[in-house]
């Protein structure tokens, strides 16, 4: 297991740098890969009991996620969600009062 949560996020984060820079990675895949890789790196962190690392992992894992989601790596779940809130129809109540 150590050697899979060393090796891992190195490989994703490597193919996410070497695909950026010839071209062939949209921005939002390489924040979906950084996000992955930082994921993994955190957990493994976080298992083996160092709060420093886990902490920084986890600010880096939120902060590439959040650059994914603006990115356009979350269109198809806002797109879902739109659909979603469209089959509710608010309706207003009042509230009952008591004399």
């Amino acid at each position: 297991m150590n050697v899979a949560t060393i090796y891992i996020p190195a490989a994703l984060g490597l193919c996410a740098l070497t695909g950026a820079l010839t071209g062939h990675l949209a921005a939002r895949h390489f924040y979906a890969l950084l996000t992955l890789a930082l994921l993994i790196r955190g957990t493994a962190n976080f298992l083996q009991g160092n709060p420093l690392l886990t902490a920084t992992d986890a600010a880096l894992t939120a902060y590439y996620a959040w650059r994914w989601w603006k990115n356009g790596g979350g269109d198809d779940t806002k797109r879902r969600l739109r659909r979603l809130t469209r089959r509710f129809t608010p309706t207003r109540r009042t509230a009952p009062t008591t004399g």
